[in-house]
């Protein structure tokens, strides 16, 4: 059996898509206010302030890149769900309840952007028409300095995660690569904090009969 730790190690280093979604007007401020709260924004960019657009980008743009890119392990598609997913958000804010809770909303809506794409991957893989390559898995994320036994064992997490349902792959990687509490997952996938639960552990058992993933780094005895 392989042993990997993967939430002790830090965030990987990705870089920001070069392209900012906005939806016309003034070019916006090129600085965040950092006192500017997620609600504070939002509100401002209903009101047709184009830099609260680009602050909220740039705000989320990292933690939606790094998200996409883990969960469907190919940049391109990732690429394309960041912009869908703002594009999505900053048309809809209207739709948002809380101000406050603009992350995790946005987030909501990258995960339901990457089920629409597992699902047409799917679709193309049963008629044999998947060109894609998985060029950004979690073995190709690794810090360069890991070592051999690590990458061989992230590879089998990739092999096992590619085998399991999307909701399951979902919450595992949101739960133990991007490491948010439970609470959050199930804020992200839209479902309740006990689905959130079997979803994570349903992938946990069936991992855990090939690698053994420790939150500490330490290996299990």
């Amino acid at each position: 059996m392989y042993f990997v730790s993967l939430m002790s190690r830090s965030p990987l280093e990705i870089s920001e898509p070069a392209s900012v979604v906005t939806r016309g007007g003034a070019e916006p401020r090129s600085r965040i206010e950092p006192t500017e709260s997620n609600g504070e924004l939002v509100r401002r960019a209903r009101g047709g302030d184009r830099w609260a657009e680009e602050a909220l980008y740039h705000r989320h743009v990292r933690a939606v890149t790094r998200a996409a890119m883990r969960l469907l392990a190919r940049r391109d598609e990732a690429e394309d769900i960041v912009q869908e997913a703002f594009v999505s958000a900053l048309n809809g804010l209207a739709q948002l309840r809380d101000e406050e809770a603009f992350e995790w909303w946005l987030m909501r809506i990258t995960i339901r952007l990457v089920h629409r794409r597992f699902r047409r991957r799917r679709l193309l893989r049963a008629l044999g028409l998947d060109r894609g390559e998985d060029d950004a898995t979690l073995a190709r994320q690794i810090d360069p300095g890991a070592g051999p036994e690590v990458r061989v064992a992230l590879s089998e997490v990739d092999r096992l995660l590619d085998a399991l349902p999307a909701r399951c792959r979902i919450a595992w990687v949101l739960r133990h690569v991007e490491g948010h509490e439970l609470r959050d997952v199930a804020a992200a996938c839209g479902c309740s904090l006990a689905t959130a639960k079997r979803l994570v552990a349903r992938a946990e058992f069936a991992i855990s009969e090939h690698v053994a993933l420790e939150p500490n780094g330490e290996r299990r005895e």
